[in-house]
């Protein structure tokens, strides 16, 4: 084994630290700060009077940030907006402000008690909490809108094959663990022979109801609440699980399937659009994600044959994956 380089300490220090940097984009995100730059730079004394601020700990942060080039700060040290900052922006079409608002938050924390998590096996924002993301949203509508449009950004932001799935000739299609229906919006307009059940928890109904009508799909999609681990809607020959499966260890993501399963039809197709993992050291965003489900819900990203696995068990066979340039890849399976 060669000695590590100049280079090699350099870019491991950068990443030991770069939870700095992290918090300081949160803090810009959850101020609004490039909101108010949209019309043209200002000083670190006028950004703080607007969002509320301590003058000079806004700009040392902006400072830094600038140095990074997500900010320009000119001789007057009036701080503008760079391509980079643009998806901060609430109205960028682009716009990554509700996931860095999420990430700055309650990921941030559970990923500090990462190490409790590997001695213990006890999921980090459970240790911290006293009960499991969900339940969590659950009580907090203020955390449970910011998770929501996080979701719903990190939908718009990855490609998508569910969005030009070839599902001609289907009647109904069921979008479970939908939130406030991003997924079947989407499908809905691209497969206008289609007719669908948006289903969640409670706590998302208020909306997604908002959302089909505005969106203008509400004549064709019903919205359905309960729990996906008591029954799922019944019928359908479409059943879509985004992003789902992964937030559960296999025995509860077992449980969905099975639920699923009693429901769909036998000529029924279900498209599960979650990580698959590529096998030793190569590169993959999915390994990073799978970071994420072990400290904020006990979930985990899976490899092909561990996919193959869970869905045998649970009465489907994986009949294909479709690689995407995303962290999720779309797993099609049928049930046998």
């Amino acid at each position: 084994m060669s000695s590590s380089s100049e280079s090699d300490r350099l870019q491991l220090a950068q990443a030991a630290s770069a939870f700095q940097i992290s918090q300081a984009l949160y803090v810009v995100a959850k101020l609004g700060i490039a909101d108010i730059l949209a019309d043209g730079p200002k000083t670190g004394d006028e950004l703080a009077k607007v969002v509320g601020a301590h003058p000079r700990s806004l700009f040392r942060v902006l400072r830094a940030l600038a140095a990074l080039g997500f900010f320009t700060q000119d001789a007057s040290d009036r701080f503008g907006l760079t391509p980079k900052s643009r998806p901060l922006l609430s109205d960028d079409p682009n716009s990554l402000r509700p996931q860095i608002v999420f990430f700055g938050e309650h990921r941030y924390r559970a990923a500090g008690a990462l190490l409790h998590t590997v001695r213990t096996g006890e999921t980090s924002f459970d240790h911290l909490y006293g009960m499991g993301h969900f339940d969590y949203l659950a009580k907090n509508p203020e955390a449970n809108a910011t998770f929501n449009a996080a979701m719903a950004s990190g939908l718009r932001q990855s490609e998508n094959p569910l969005d030009r799935y070839d599902l001609s000739g289907r009647r109904l299609v069921v979008d479970v663990g939908g939130g406030r229906g991003d997924q079947i919006v989407s499908i809905l307009r691209a497969n206008s022979n289609l007719k669908g059940i948006l289903f969640d928890l409670p706590q998302v109904a208020s909306d997604a109801r908002a959302y089909l009508k505005d969106s203008g799909v509400a004549d064709r999609c019903e919205l359905k609440t309960g729990s996906a681990f008591e029954s799922i809607p019944r019928g359908a020959d479409v059943y879509v699980m985004s992003r789902v499966l992964h937030d559960w260890a296999d025995d509860k993501a077992a449980l969905l399937l099975a639920n699923c399963r009693k429901a769909i039809s036998d000529d029924g197709i279900l498209l599960v659009r979650d990580s698959v993992l590529p096998e030793s050291d190569a590169a993959s965003q999915a390994k990073q994600m799978d970071l994420t489900m072990l400290i904020m819900t006990g979930g985990m990203e899976r490899s092909k044959d561990e996919w193959r696995s869970l869905l045998r068990a649970t009465g489907f066979d994986l009949a294909n994956v479709r690689r995407t340039t995303s962290p999720f890849d779309l797993i099609e399976a049928k049930p046998v």
